[in-house]
């Protein structure tokens, strides 16, 4: 069971390792640590915490008794069980701050690069506290944050709570006695070997300028008893490929600098254009402002003026409304007065009719038994009463005038 590439089904993302995607120099950084834990976990049960697309895991079946890789990304345990297949290995889509396995189930545990991608860190080692048995070791690496050599500044956007030396080993310190540190280095090297013949002997190594604190990554051995690590150093060495792989990589990156300065040349230009119009619609602006601004003016006088011939307007027309609310009040009075006086006339002159009334009444009554009562004999009416003196008292009563029988 090799390293092997997986096809294109996964993209690279800069951070996980994908096979035939991830750069040569990347992917032989990450199979050294792999190949040095292998020397700790022959004929154990090992459990490879953010195993990835696993191969990594591949590397330490080759010497476990039982490996377990565990990610939480469905996609990365799919591509890891097409790719890597053997009966002592097995892939599990999982959490490591919530691992689903028993309590001291695994006698190693392995974490690379994955620490740095957590917030809940001290939920995590706890949690791969538990699943180790007592004699347990945990292997796990980060990188150096603190290293003068790191040529990118920028936080990584993938990184929750990267770690410093003396935070690294305080931090496993407080789940684990025992905390061996080791130091992980990139190398220039030149070798020589012969072309043909068995694989050489251990390297004769000549010159050793490597600086501890140019570290690229801690990798620690955790542990609650104390625990043998290799002392012998484990190499990855890559052929003149890797290098002229790192070339072409910059090469690339030349040409897309080249091009984005290009772009950005374009994208100056035209923001010296948009800056130019922009000048220019500002001044033209000023011009109008200036030359609106008489009118402006004349418009706030001509406003001015009306508002005080308005507030001039309305004090007569309050002064005019006023003279005639108290006429109207006046008239008012007058007329309240004027039928005081009415009702009183009125009264009185219904007293003076009524009393004429009865006047009249009374003289009627009297006219007409005057009238009844009168002698019957012509020569009584002739002696009481004239002719003409008879007709307008009938005429004053209403009366017509009557033949009478003589008695």
């Amino acid at each position: 069971m090799g390293f092997q590439d997986g096809g294109g089904d996964l993209p690279w993302t800069g951070e996980r390792v994908v096979p035939g995607k991830t750069p040569a120099l990347l992917v032989l950084e990450h199979i050294v640590r792999y190949r040095f834990a292998a020397r700790l976990v022959e004929g154990g049960r090992v459990l490879d915490v953010a195993c990835g697309t696993g191969y990594g895991s591949s590397i330490l079946a080759e010497k476990a008794m039982s490996v377990v890789g565990i990610d939480y990304s469905f996609e990365t345990i799919r591509y890891a069980r097409k790719n890597y297949s053997s009966p002592n290995l097995n892939f599990s889509v999982g959490d490591c701050r919530s691992l689903p396995f028993q309590n001291e189930s695994f006698g190693v545990a392995v974490m690379y690069e994955a620490i740095e991608h957590i917030a809940e860190q001290e939920q995590c080692l706890a949690e791969i506290r538990r699943i180790l048995d007592p004699r347990g070791i945990l292997i796990l690496s980060t990188p150096n944050t603190a290293r003068p050599t790191k040529v990118i500044e920028e936080d990584n956007p993938f990184h929750s709570k990267e770690l410093t030396e003396r935070e690294f080993t305080d931090l496993l310190g407080r789940h684990f006695p025992q905390v061996q540190l080791l130091n992980q280095h990139e190398f220039s090297a030149s070798a020589i070997q012969i072309t043909s013949g068995p694989i050489p002997a251990p390297a004769e190594l000549v010159e050793d300028s490597a600086n501890a604190a140019c570290a690229k990554y801690f990798i620690a051995v955790c542990s609650a008893h104390p625990t043998q690590v290799p002392v012998t150093r484990t190499l990855g060495v890559g052929g003149i490929e890797h290098q002229i792989e790192i070339v072409k990589d910059l090469r690339k990156t030349q040409k897309g600098v080249d091009a984005l300065l290009h772009q950005r040349e374009e994208i100056e230009r035209e923001f010296e254009a948009i800056r130019r119009d922009r000048d220019e619609a500002a001044r033209q602006y000023a011009i109008n402002l200036a030359a609106h601004q008489s009118e402006i003016e004349a418009l706030r006088q001509d406003r001015e003026a009306a508002a005080h011939q308005y507030a001039e307007n309305l004090a007569a027309y309050e002064h005019d409304r006023r003279a005639k609310q108290d006429a109207i009040e006046a008239l008012l009075r007058q007329r309240k007065e004027n039928e005081k006086e009415y009702a009183k006339n009125l009264t009185a002159h219904a007293e003076v009719i009524s009393n004429l009334e009865r006047d009249l009444q009374a003289s009627r009554l009297e006219a007409e038994w005057l009238y009844r009562w009168m002698p019957t004999n012509k020569l009584a009416r002739k002696l009481f009463y004239g002719r003409e003196l008879r007709k307008r008292l009938l005429h004053a009563l209403g009366l017509k005038s009557q033949s009478r029988r003589s008695g």
